[in-house]
């Protein structure tokens, strides 16, 4: 499937003609656990879409078997080796969402991204822009406090962007605890502003594939 398809003004018609057709691509953008790559897998498995998930091919990239030990790798903000690895990671995941051509033998496609696709260069996400749909699965404001706790039991990669600050006499949780949530509700925004089209995640929780459609259709113009 050669890339970009034309996203600009796309409405429900012909959303409906890009999918009979296989011509359909869609990104799915938005906080870690928002569901981008559980409905991906449902895409997949139930509508035959081609996944290209992000986050594994960023995995492959950099040699580790494990997301969590990209987390390892990158550290925190204060040390030493974090401004390279930012760097180095940030390039990676650009290298491998800014692609030039994907064989998706004629299947739809859902591009599976990371969270910190916001924070990549602007011809790399112009180009997502015009490649995809890019629909975000918004968690909502009131679910920062939420994953500030899940993010403490269970870290994942994440990219700071300068939001770690931490002031003299502070631990690294202490500082996470004040600084996640500014770093969290930074990028409900720019999620919000990269997208084509904006869908609370709760309204397509337990929908299966050809529900996942319909509903992204309907936030089209008609």
């Amino acid at each position: 499937m050669e890339l970009p398809m034309t996203t600009e003004n796309l409405n429900q018609e012909e959303f409906e003609a890009h999918a009979k057709s296989g011509t359909l691509r869609i990104a799915f953008v938005g906080m870690s656990n928002a569901g981008k790559s559980y409905r991906s897998r449902i895409l997949r498995d139930e509508q035959n879409f081609f996944w290209y998930d992000v986050d594994g091919e960023i995995q492959k990239d950099l040699g580790f078997e494990e997301m969590s030990d990209i987390s390892s790798w990158l550290g925190y903000p204060n040390t030493e080796t974090y401004p390279e690895r930012e760097a180095s990671y940030l390039a990676t995941e650009a290298k491998n969402t800014k692609i030039d051509f994907l064989e998706t033998n004629g299947e739809n496609l859902v591009f599976d991204t990371t969270g910190s696709v916001i924070y990549l260069d602007s011809e790399t996400r112009n180009w997502l822009i015009n490649a995809c749909l890019v629909v975000n699965l918004d968690v909502g404001d009131d679910a920062i406090e939420n994953m500030l706790q899940r993010f403490i039991k269970e870290p994942k990669p994440v990219i700071w962007n300068g939001f770690f600050v931490a002031e003299e006499g502070e631990t690294n949780i202490e500082t996470i605890r004040r600084c996640y949530p500014k770093l969290l509700a930074d990028r409900l925004a720019r999620y919000r502003s990269l997208a084509h089209i904006t869908i609370p995640a709760e309204a397509l929780y337990d929908r299966d594939g050809t529900g996942t459609l319909r509903i992204i259709k309907s936030y089209l113009p008609q």
